[in-house]
This record gives structure tokens, C-alpha cells and sequence, in this order.
């Protein structure tokens, strides 16, 4: 075998081709690539922003070394069209989607780098097409998307009381969920992607309740008065239905006064701190973990799109609902998962941490009815002990929600 022909058959096999440029590191954006180009460094110049090194420390890798990285995060998500196996028939490609190199180097690469890097990336890469990994099968995140989608369908419109224990036809593509599997498969995969937080005994959680002046303070200012509502007294909400009481709270009072006056037209809030009075373990959708990268060398697996279907999870459990009386219907998705948490999983869940629709502050649900909030000077084993010396009266200022 011929030198070129060779070399040409290698270049194929990485997915790039010859490039003399040189990259420095303030060129990239994302840390972890950054960090994995680092050791890299041997060369004085960049090609792309001019820099030069001052002394004889090295500034900037070779753009070969760099695409080796690079390459690492497309063998994770694509594969050529041929490796893949797809029918090529009268200029069409069937078997899976197909994308060119740009697309490829867009969907790896963008925001990670500047864009003249970018564009670098797509000019070296091997001009071939490509498609997706998974093809024989659903990504585990579209898996879990379209668990959602069928979840969401069942519980709205079909069934929500009995549907864990009725049959369900199951999907005709690998991979994918019925709506019980989708719970069990939520289920597994919170322990695994860090999710569940331990938060000690002494969080403090904010409450608030509208009030028509600020002289409700002595009268509003008890934990039977502030805390979790009787049971006749709960209203629908996002993680729970009518007649069910649970304990809704924020880390700040900002978030708190936003949350209970983004609907009303009352110009005041009683507004205390509540103490957790033992260890909790929450569901965190406030503050979920990183997307794994896909630069780093060892591959990230299946907890990659773990984590990527959390993240749109946690994102779609606290959108904004108009409260037009679609909200008894909408509400229903994420009051069945609460329940389900609250008393159907293989490990204790005490509440869920969530992002506020109004400041995207932190917002929090315990499963704690009224019983469960004490005043400071009761012992009992509770949940939350209301702290006396914060309660207060705040103007709402907020902007009240129309739509």
C-alpha cells in the first residue's frame, strides 16, 4: 500500500485531517476541555488570537492534539454512516438521521470554543457524513423524555389513580417507557446522578401568608398560623392536590413574597423562618449536577444522559402555569410524582427542591401537613420549628401575574 494512499486511510480512521495550527488556551471556553488541552502545551504562538509567549513557557498546543480531544466527545455521540450501517438508495439514507460535518462539529463543539476555533473544527473534520450511536435504539435522555410525554398523557387524560397497577401496551422501539416504567426508571436513576441531597438538621425555610395589613403579625404569627395548612384549608397546588397538606417554602424571603403575590392584589405578607428539626433527604432540582463532559477520557456513559434528561425535567416540572383553572389538570404530572416519591420509592425522600417560575430563586415542598410545624417552645419530633423572632410583616411589591 502506497505512503498517501495510507495516510489517507489513517486521517479517515481518526475523523480529521493534516492542520499546522496551534491553539491556546484562552480560546477555550469550556473548563474541562481547557484542562484537557493543558498538558498538551508545546507550542510559543496561537494561530487564532496572535498571542505570543513572553519567555520560553510554552503558550499554545498543537491543533492535531487538541482534535484528538474533540474527536473523543463525536465517537461518543456519532458514528460515520457507513460504520453505522445506513442504505444509501437513489441519493437518499435510510436506516438512522444523518448529519453533515458542520452539524456535527456545531452540536459538539459550540459555545466550548471562539468561533474562529469553531470554525476550525468544521473545516478539519474528515468530510464524511455521519449519524447517531444510538441508532438501533432510543438515547436513554429521548427515552426518558418521551417516558415524560407518555406519563404526563396517562396521568392528564387517562388514568391517575389506578394506572401503576393496570396493564399498559408496551413500546414497539427498544428503550423506551410506559408511564409506570417511567416512575421506576426516575427512581433508579436519582441516586445515581447525585440528585438527592442531605440537608442537616437547622435549614431554614421561609413561609409567607397574605395579610390586608401589617397588624396581622401577632395574629398570623404562629406555626399553626404560618406553617403547613389544616387539611381542609389545602389548596391545589404544583407538587400537590387539594386536601393533601404539605409544607411550601423558600430560601429567601424575596422568593417567598414572590411567589404567594404573583396572584393576589393584598399589598402585605406575614412572612417567618422555619428550622428543620432533623435530618431531611430532598430531591434537589434546584441545583443539579454538571452535565458530564464528554471531553474528559474516560467516557461518561449512560449518566450523561441521565443527567441531561434531570436537567429538562427539573426545568418542565417549574415552568410557568397560568392559573385560569388549567392548572387542576396541568398540576396533575407533578403531583403524581411527588406522591410517588413521598411513598413508593426504594429509599426515604422527605420533600423536593425546586427553582422558582417567578425569580428563579429556590423553592421548597416538604411532606409535612400541619401537625408537622411546631412554635419554637414545643420538643415534639418534627419536622419544622418555627423561629419567633423572625416573623414580620413585608410590603409585596411584586408585579401580580396576569396570565
Amino acid at each position: 500500500m502506497g505512503l498517501a494512499k495510507r495516510h489517507q486511510e489513517e486521517i479517515w480512521a481518526r475523523g480529521f485531517g493534516d492542520t499546522d495550527k496551534t491553539l491556546c488556551l484562552e480560546c477555550v471556553i469550556d473548563e474541562t476541555l481547557r484542562e484537557e488541552t493543558r498538558p498538551h502545551l508545546s507550542e510559543s504562538a496561537c494561530s487564532f488570537c496572535g498571542a505570543v509567549a513572553e519567555d520560553e513557557e510554552p503558550i499554545a498546543a498543537p491543533f492535531e492534539d487538541f482534535m484528538h480531544i474533540v474527536m473523543r466527545a463525536v465517537r461518543f455521540l456519532y458514528m460515520s454512516v457507513e460504520d453505522a450501517g445506513l442504505v444509501h438508495d437513489e441519493g437518499e439514507w435510510f436506516g438512522g438521521h444523518v448529519f453533515d460535518s458542520a452539524d456535527v462539529a456545531y452540536d459538539i463543539c459550540e459555545g466550548d470554543v471562539q468561533d474562529d476555533v469553531l470554525e476550525a473544527v468544521t473545516v478539519v473534520l474528515t468530510d464524511q457524513l455521519w449519524t447517531g450511536c444510538h441508532i438501533a435504539e432510543t438515547t436513554r435522555d429521548q427515552a426518558l423524555r418521551w417516558g415524560w410525554d407518555v406519563f404526563c398523557d396517562m396521568v392528564k387524560h387517562r388514568s391517575r389513580f389506578v394506572f401503576l397497577s393496570t396493564p399498559e401496551e408496551g413500546s414497539r422501539h427498544p428503550g423506551e417507557f410506559t408511564a409506570a416504567e417511567f416512575l421506576r426508571e426516575l427512581e433508579r436513576i436519582l441516586p445515581d446522578t447525585g440528585a438527592l441531597l442531605k440537608v442537616p438538621a437547622g435549614r431554614v425555610f421561609w413561609r409567607g401568608r397574605l395579610a390586608d395589613a401589617p397588624s396581622k403579625v401577632d395574629e398570623y404569627g404562629t406555626a399553626a398560623e404560618l406553617g403547613s395548612p389544616p387539611r381542609e384549608h389545602a389548596s391545589n397546588n404544583r407538587m400537590s392536590p387539594a386536601g393533601i397538606s404539605m409544607f411550601y417554602g423558600s430560601d429567601d424571603i424575596d422568593t417567598v413574597v414572590a411567589e404567594i403575590g404573583a396572584h393576589s392584589t393584598r399589598r402585605y405578607a406575614i412572612v417567618g423562618a422555619f428550622q428543620t428539626t432533623r435530618e431531611l433527604t430532598l430531591l434537589n432540582l434546584a441545583d443539579l449536577p454538571p452535565v458530564p463532559s464528554l471531553y474528559r477520557e474516560v467516557p461518561p456513559g449512560e449518566r450523561y444522559f441521565d443527567v441531561r434528561f434531570l436537567r429538562s425535567f427539573a426545568t418542565d416540572l417549574g415552568k410557568p402555569i397560568t392559573l385560569d383553572g388549567r392548572e387542576h389538570i396541568e398540576y396533575v404530572p407533578t403531583q403524581v410524582v411527588t406522591e410517588f416519591l413521598r411513598f413508593l420509592p426504594r429509599y426515604p425522600v422527605d420533600g423536593i427542591l425546586f427553582r422558582s417560575a417567578q425569580n428563579d430563586g429556590v423553592n421548597c415542598v416538604l411532606f409535612c401537613d400541619s401537625t408537622g410545624c411546631v412554635d419554637a417552645d414545643v420538643s415534639d419530633h418534627t419536622y419544622l420549628r418555627l423561629q419567633p423572632d423572625t416573623v414580620r410583616w413585608v410590603r409585596i411589591v411584586t408585579k401580580v401575574a396576569t396570565a
